[in-house]
């Protein structure tokens, strides 16, 4: 049986359980591209191998191709469709774990203002349509992908509640707004409403000239843009500079310093955080929450006041 057949059969299975499995199909399909067009039974350690060192240095996405074959064999051994497993039996060790990038107040506010640069033609909503995109991912940690799919149906504004119905597997989910980002975003819709709308109230919220959906890679270069117009870098020697997703969990460590701050039962409202961002448990959540300077001081003072027995 073909490799590319039995890759095809494999992500029809995993995406018919409700899993998106986009990266891993991508990874799967690359190997496709590869190796050739060859039997799976005749697949040899030598070229897997040189597929998953790739070029340049070690990096966790080698460990992240090898997790994604390892599922794929068990699934075509356990069918009968390879005599043996190629993937190699000696394991790398992982690199250094990858370090978000915590956003400061200081810095939302210079990438915020750095948006006014892209006053220019042809689009003349740009500006407040990246300001605004910008905003939400601040305030609400949604993913990109989610944000972006956002019709002008799911903004309800009078609710103050946005429908999210891509998340991850599929699940859809309602994330309230608070007053001042409700205030944005209807400011904003205002402004889109006057542009086209090609499937009607299904057209996207975050939309061209055209009213098509706003192309994520052009999010991301644009990101950049506003990136390096802020002067905003990291120089603790990372592989890579901050990122849009970072936005997220800047969202998650800025929420819990201020629970800290309030004095919240942070416990008992970590699982409230954690249906917020979408996610299935707090295991996931708790990997978002990156320990800064800001944060460890907001636990310690909360500490210091238990141990002393004053109040939290």
């Amino acid at each position: 049986m073909r490799l590319a057949h039995v890759v095809a059969e494999y992500v029809a299975l995993k995406q018919a359980m409700g899993m998106r499995f986009r990266t891993e199909a991508g990874i799967l399909q690359a190997l496709c591209r590869a190796l050739g067009d060859v039997d799976i039974a005749g697949v040899e350690s030598g070229p897997v191998q040189a597929y998953l060192a790739g070029r340049g240095p070690l990096t966790t996405f080698w460990h992240r191709k090898y997790e994604t074959l390892t599922g794929f064999y068990r699934f075509a051994l356990g069918r009968g469709y390879a005599p043996a497993s190629p993937l190699p039996t000696t394991v790398p060790k992982r690199p250094a774990p990858f370090v978000p990038y915590i956003y400061t107040p200081q810095e939302v506010q210079r990438l915020l203002a750095a948006t006014d640069s892209l006053a220019v033609p042809p689009d003349p909503l740009q500006p407040v349509t990246f300001r605004t995109l910008l905003l939400l991912l601040y305030g609400t940690g949604l993913r990109l992908g989610e944000a972006l799919a956002l019709t002008l149906a799911d903004v309800d504004l009078p609710a103050a509640v946005l429908t999210v119905r891509k998340g991850k597997f599929y699940k859809t989910r309602l994330v309230p707004t608070g007053p001042r980002l409700t205030h944005v975003l209807a400011d904003y819709a205002h402004k889109r409403r006057r542009r086209p709308r090609p499937a009607g109230e299904a057209s996207a919220f975050f939309a061209l000239r055209t009213g098509h959906p706003l192309p994520r890679h052009r999010v991301e270069r644009t990101f950049r843009t506003l990136r390096e117009h802020a002067g905003i870098r990291r120089d603790d020697g990372a592989r890579y500079q901050p990122r849009l997703h970072d936005l997220r969990h800047t969202f998650a460590v800025h929420r819990l310093v201020a629970w800290y701050r309030a004095g919240a039962d942070v416990q008992r409202l970590l699982p409230q955080l954690a249906t917020y961002l979408g996610h299935a448990d707090i295991a996931a959540t708790q990997r978002y929450l990156t320990l800064t300077p800001e944060l460890l001081h907001a636990a310690s003072r909360r500490f210091a006041a238990y141990a002393i027995g004053g109040a939290p």
